[in-house]
Order: C-alpha cells, then structure tokens, then sequence
C-alpha cells in the first residue's frame, strides 16, 4: 500500500517535471523606448496561465547612485582569459539556445545619433552586421536600424513572441557544466561580482 503511493507520487512527480521541461513557454515582449524613458511590457505564460507579466510604469525620477567599486583590471583579465579557455562549453551553451528558442515574431525599430557622424556611421555598421546576423539565426526577425547623424538620440521600439523549451537549455547547461574550463568560468564570474 505504501509502495504504490509512493510510485504514484513519484509519477506524478515525473509527470510534471517532464512537462515542464517538454511544452514551450510563451514569451511575449512589447514596447518603446526613447532617450527621456521607456515602456515596456513583458510577460511569460505556460499553457495558457501567465506566471510573470511586468506592466509598463512611468518613468521615476533617477535615484542617485551608490558608489560601486570597480573591478580591477587583472579580474577582467582573468575573466576573459577563463571565457576564451571555455569557449567549446560556451560553443554548447549556444547552440542549445538556438535549438531551445523559437521565434515566432520579432521587430525591432532603432533611431540612434551620438552628435558625430563618424562614429554614429561606425556603430551603425556593427549594428546592421549585427541585424543580418540576427536575421540570418531567427529567420521571422526584422530589425531597423537608422541612423540619425546630426542629434544625440536613441529612439526606438521591440515587438516579440517566442516559445522556449527548457529542456535543451537544462540539457545544454548540464552538458556545459561537465566541462571543467565552464565550471571555472562560473567561479571567476561569481568573484567578479
């Protein structure tokens, strides 16, 4: 008697854990943004129930910030010299991102100027290399980028739906993890903080 609740227990506990990880999440992204505030909306549902949806806010008047203690220059050494050594376990991490996410609809609308046309001109390129890349990994993608080469600015909006299965994303962190280069990765992330 006891064996068979705990086996329909332990069932049930599969069950569940086994859809969790097998039916995608929904992510659902909106919004705009410009160079005084933006607006945002975000929210996440599974099988139709939302479990986290942030409203957009009106913006807040900037706090002052606290004074935080920047990281030498040998930790930033360390980490990039540690993320170079993982990069195989790195290399696992994306691909199962991009097996994991799926999306379905993704715009994206950039105006940017930073007051000199060189510059704005330079980001701009990295930014529609950026975009095909972006385009050429999640086909449905559209991203604008305009340049604005007179003003300072930074305007624009997002629109996207996507589903995320967590099972290759647990599989692929699992996989990462075995490897000793990521786990020290980890820990020099961790120090840095």
């Amino acid at each position: 008697m006891i064996l068979e609740i705990v086996l329909i227990v332990l069932a049930i506990f599969v069950l569940v854990i086994g859809s969790i990880l097998l039916i995608p999440f929904h992510v659902f992204a909106s919004g705009s943004f410009d160079s005084a505030a933006g607006r945002f909306d975000l929210r996440v549902t599974w099988l139709g129930i939302t479990f986290w949806h942030s409203k957009p806010r009106a913006p807040k008047a900037e706090k002052a910030r606290s004074k935080r203690q920047v990281p030498s220059i040998g930790r930033f050494f360390r980490l990039i010299s540690a993320a170079a050594k993982s990069y195989p376990a790195i290399e696992i991490l994306i691909r199962s991102v991009k097996r994991a996410i799926r999306v379905r609809r993704l715009s994206a609308d950039l105006t940017f100027g930073t007051g000199d046309p060189a510059d704005t001109a330079l980001i701009a390129g990295y930014l529609w290399s950026f975009s095909w890349i972006v385009g050429r990994v999640f086909p449905p993608a559209r991203l604008s980028i305009q340049p604005d080469l007179v003003n300072t600015t930074l305007d624009g909006s997002l629109d996207m739906e996507a589903g995320v299965r967590l099972l290759f994303l647990v599989g692929g962190f699992l996989r990462a993890y075995t490897k000793k280069s990521f786990r020290q990765l980890i820990s020099e992330i961790r120090r840095s903080r």
